[in-house]
């Protein structure tokens, strides 16, 4: 292998504030509006050109329920009940979907449908209204020590390569960029579960039976997995949000997701050639769009101060740290495996890539829980003083990021840990020692359900 040699040089700390936020997610969004309107001076910094991540960028247009598998109780609302609110004035902004009726009861089914483009628009008034300064088009590049303590991003963007400068920092990037590169343990499940190509396709309304079509086992080599579900944007009479195409492999190594977002939409072509072919309606099908990035469900996951299992979230285990809730099942899509819905009343469901299913008892001792907790440890670093973790890369096993990978609950790690990173620059303390009932009295005034 070649190297080269780059020379020495000095980099321009464009911004100095409290709190610098990597990566413009939902999640990392919430982190930074909840840390700025307590009145920290924050940034955030997003390699896309628009905010929201999975749900904009990569048409993953649904939020599920806000409450128990009951549908009484309200287990979350901060600023994702907010967002939901905003896009509720917003003429097309969201359609509201009724529980589906079934035997198991849980919040699994879409509640929340979301115009993604009108979400991108709210979530940059978010942003500005809340004082934050944001950098779009930026990737994070590398840490800045000084005496072993991280005091500084590297970002680079058309403008260059600078520096900005900040007390706390949030790793919000889902990947656990920053967090591997100060040295946090990183582990991997094993097989990934896959990433997903988002699409929208008009015509979709006038087919006959499009999934049974695409679930043949002729058809299924074809594409290259199976087919996933699709839903019609708000709005539309004819336009249809697809999520079908699915790549294995990780995603946080550049060269394996430039071959994932190239096979995505190769995949799209393909499901459209074989509905073309195979409907009398399929010539008049039309694609209008393709997600900006492929939805990934899963890459690595950094080590914290407590790893969330699969018990914890199917019994319902109860902390004394919680900082957010939800009832949304173990949901593990393994390559060439049947996917797995493990329920909280004690149903699981098997759903084949040939569309078969098989529901089974997973427990039959009662007393079920109604949700589940995510415990603060779980997004906490056990030794760094200044950053805290959030999304998809926090600390769980298989079973439990089955369940915690969904936005309604990363939502609520990052506002979590916006407002934990204001506690302590507040207090004067590092993260791992601030007084937890201050922390949760100003989740609780910032919107957020403490139960």
């Amino acid at each position: 292998m070649r190297y080269i040699t780059e020379p020495a040089r000095d980099i321009k700390v464009i911004n100095d504030v409290d709190i610098v936020v990597l990566g413009g997610s939902c999640t990392g969004v919430f982190a930074a509006v909840r840390a700025a309107r307590l009145g920290a001076k924050v940034a955030i910094v997003e390699a896309a050109g628009a905010f929201g991540g999975t749900a904009t960028n990569s048409y993953v247009c649904i939020w599920h329920s806000l409450t128990d598998i009951t549908y009484k109780k309200q287990i979350i609302s901060g600023l994702t009940e907010e967002m939901i609110e905003r896009l509720k004035a917003v003429p097309n902004g969201l359609r509201i979907r009724p529980p589906k009726e079934n035997k198991w009861r849980a919040p699994h089914y879409s509640t929340y449908v979301l115009n993604t483009e009108e979400m991108k628009i709210e979530l940059d008034r978010m942003v500005i209204e809340a004082g934050i300064t944001p950098y779009l088009h930026t990737r994070y590049s590398a840490p800045y020590l000084e005496d072993g303590e991280l005091k500084a991003v590297i970002i680079e963007n058309r403008s260059g390569r600078f520096a900005i400068r900040a007390k706390y920092f949030i790793d919000a990037t889902a990947d656990g960029f920053l967090g591997a590169d100060m040295g946090m343990d990183v582990y991997y499940h094993g097989d990934l579960q896959p990433a997903t190509t988002g699409a929208r396709v008009a015509g979709w309304e006038k087919l006959t039976k499009p999934n049974n079509i695409l679930r043949t086992d002729e058809n299924r080599l074809r594409i290259g997995g199976r087919a996933g579900w699709e839903i019609n944007v708000p709005g539309t009479k004819n336009v249809s949000n697809w999520c079908k195409p699915q790549f294995v492999g990780d995603c946080s190594d550049a060269d394996i997701l430039t071959r994932a977002e190239i096979e995505g939409r190769r995949q799209v072509r393909e499901m459209m050639n074989i509905l073309r072919e195979s409907d009398p309606c399929g010539r008049e099908l039309s694609l209008v769009g393709l997600s900006p990035m492929i939805g990934i469900r899963e890459t690595r996951q950094l080590r914290c101060s407590y790893q969330i299992t699969g018990e914890d979230i199917c019994y319902g285990k109860h902390f004394d740290d919680a900082i957010g809730y939800c009832a949304y099942p173990v949901d593990v899509h393994i390559p060439q495996m049947p996917t797995t819905f493990r329920y909280l009343d004690g149903w699981e469901r098997h759903s084949t890539p040939s569309g078969e299913i098989e529901e089974v008892r997973w427990r039959e001792d009662g007393d079920y829980p109604t949700y589940w907790q995510i415990p603060f440890r779980s997004i906490l670093p056990e030794s760094i003083p200044n950053l805290m973790v959030c999304g998809r890369s926090i600390d769980s096993d298989r079973d439990a990021h089955g369940a915690l990978r969904v936005m309604i609950s990363l939502n609520q790690t990052g506002e979590a840990a916006g407002v934990a990173c204001y506690e302590a620059l507040t207090s004067g303390n590092v993260l791992q020692k601030i007084n937890f009932e201050s922390f949760r009295d100003k989740m609780k005034k910032g919107g957020s359900i403490i139960l």
